[in-house]
């Protein structure tokens, strides 16, 4: 069975959708996957900024932009979501005495994503791309420029791994609404514009980028073992 886009209201029904498949995941033990695109522009956080004495000021101040600020189970820093963002979420369990280690773990992940740009005739690596948004080793990046941001949530034996893909939002408003809130919430981190990357960039003239992109996804996570997570 294909695995579909699913489309949300906001940021933080994708999250929760994500979280129906981790708890399904505890139970059932099953391979799940969720592609979805928040239909509403916003900023996801890790939850632990959300107690910082400057959270409720500098959420207030980001919503009046135009981006409500939103917390996530997940650890990494400030994330955009919204149209122009695909989000790819898969869920899976290791038998008992297997290793959690993070490696083979964002491996889950990471491969599929390659395969399934490989199709797209786009070539990307993990590797950590300084001035990106929550940056990481696990990013996907193409000629050192950030498409993708992963994360990964375990509960016992069994994993939510997520990635961010940056298909064709805007970049210089996404990347400043991130570094605005950054700087409201105390921090020193400077983003860089052109650290990230589109696929519209690599994909010029693609009419239909978003239907050629979860098709391809689809097929690289359909024959990596996922079935389609449906709540």
């Amino acid at each position: 069975m294909p695995i579909p886009l699913t489309p949300v209201p906001r940021p933080e029904d994708g999250l929760a959708l994500e979280l129906a498949m981790l708890e399904d995941g505890v139970v059932s033990g099953k391979n799940h996957a969720l592609i979805w695109q928040a239909d509403t522009h916003g900023l996801v956080l890790p939850d632990r900024f959300t107690r910082d004495p400057l959270f409720t000021s500098a959420a207030r101040a980001s919503a009046r932009r135009g981006w409500p600020v939103v917390g996530r189970k997940t650890g990494g820093g400030i994330t955009p979501q919204g149209p122009g963002v695909l989000n790819l979420a898969l869920c899976f369990t290791v038998a008992p005495g297997q290793s959690r280690a993070i490696l083979p773990s964002y491996a889950k992940i990471v491969d599929p994503l390659r395969d399934a740009f490989a199709r797209l005739s786009i070539t990307a690596k993990a590797a950590p791309v300084e001035g990106s948004f929550c940056d990481g080793d696990y990013n996907l990046a193409v000629d050192g420029r950030k498409i993708v941001g992963t994360a990964q949530r375990w509960r016992g034996r069994t994993c939510l791994i997520h990635a961010l893909i940056l298909t064709d939002i805007d970049l210089d408003i996404a990347v400043a609404a991130v570094a605005d809130l950054s700087r409201a919430l105390g921090h020193d981190t400077v983003f860089d514009r052109a650290a990230h990357c589109r696929l519209a960039d690599l994909m010029p003239g693609a009419n239909t980028l978003t239907e050629t992109v979860v098709a391809a996804l689809d097929e690289t996570v359909t024959a990596a073992g996922y079935a389609p997570f449906s709540s």
